[in-house]
């Protein structure tokens, strides 16, 4: 039907490369002090980095033809569009599914005077416009289920067996963070 659509927060991709060039700063500054002060204190800026980048930077929002991928801070849930019943933006962007609800990290709800604005606009307007706002990702899901079901593509879905939602855990994230804590632990000690 259409190519797939991502949702990221662009201010939090900012924070991201701001942090980590504060990060960078912060090792050259205690490698150039000393080879001791890094091996101490190293572990500190690497974990705010990666908690930085997990929280900000990673989440995101797919709508595809094959259904909708919210990627969070621990987990990343995969929600084929015959489980899809449903969004709410009231808070963030909230899927709801056979199988549960599902809330994305990267689409916040859109407050004030932007927010008016916004959806004071025509729906195709607002659809298309910049931003990872759950509105905007709300419209497009929405628009992208119903071309999905007046094509005919999610009539054949069995009752016994329909898909649900797919939950896959960011291991790599939680031992990263994991790791990195038991450094800036053991560098707190031996100071």
């Amino acid at each position: 039907m259409g190519a797939a659509r991502v949702f990221r927060s662009m201010p939090g991709r900012v924070l991201t490369v701001a942090t980590a060039f504060a990060g960078l700063v912060c090792l050259v500054a205690m490698a150039a002090g000393g080879g001791r002060e890094l091996l101490r204190y190293g572990a500190v800026p690497l974990l705010v980095v990666l908690l930085v980048w997990a929280m900000f930077w990673r989440p995101r929002v797919e709508v595809s033809d094959g259904g909708i991928e919210l990627r969070n801070v621990l987990r990343t849930v995969h929600v084929p569009w015959p489980a899809y019943r449903g969004a709410d933006t009231r808070l963030a962007l909230k899927i709801e599914t056979t199988g549960g609800d599902y809330t994305a990290w990267a689409t916040p709800a859109r407050s004030g005077a932007p927010a008016r604005r916004d959806l004071a606009k025509p729906v195709d307007a607002r659809r298309t416009a910049n931003g990872a706002s759950a509105d905007v990702a709300a419209l497009e899901i929405a628009a992208r289920h119903e071309a999905l079901r007046k094509a005919g593509h999610l009539d054949r879905v069995p009752v016994q067996g329909a898909p649900v939602p797919t939950v896959r855990w960011h291991w790599d994230v939680v031992a990263g963070c994991a790791v990195l804590s038991v450094l800036v632990a053991l560098g707190a000690a031996a100071g």
